[in-house]
């Protein structure tokens, strides 16, 4: 029996959370951990529930994903970040790969890919 990959989500807009969560409860081998709407629920959850995968939003209220991914490298660095934002200007995406996250999606990628994704960073 293989090992469920632990996720945690964040990302502030409830539709995406839920559609996420819908998604991935799908995969026999994905199981969500937890939700956050921000970077500080998602810093709580990663530091409680130990996800061996965070996927994350890169707008949400107080603590942004920039600032999240900078926290979650320097307490966590063992935990893959995989970003999925409509933010697509090449800035966005440079400045998070330099910060350390493992992947980056468009929110209007397929949604098999969402999966594909995680799976290829946690093989890295």
């Amino acid at each position: 029996m293989c090992t469920k990959i632990k996720v945690v989500l964040a990302d502030d807009h409830l539709l995406v959370m839920e559609g996420f969560r819908d998604l991935l409860s799908k995969a026999p081998n994905i199981e969500v951990v937890g939700e956050a709407a921000d970077g500080e629920q998602a810093v709580f959850l990663a530091s409680n529930r130990k996800p061996d995968v965070v996927v994350m939003d890169i707008n949400m209220p107080g603590m942004d994903g920039y600032e999240t991914v900078i926290w979650l490298k320097r307490n966590y660095p063992q935990v893959p970040v995989l970003v999925v934002s409509m933010i697509e200007k090449e800035e966005a995406i440079v400045r998070m790969l330099k910060l350390g996250v493992k992947g980056y999606l468009s929110k209007d990628v397929e949604p098999a890919e969402l999966k594909q994704a995680m799976e290829a960073i946690l093989k890295k």
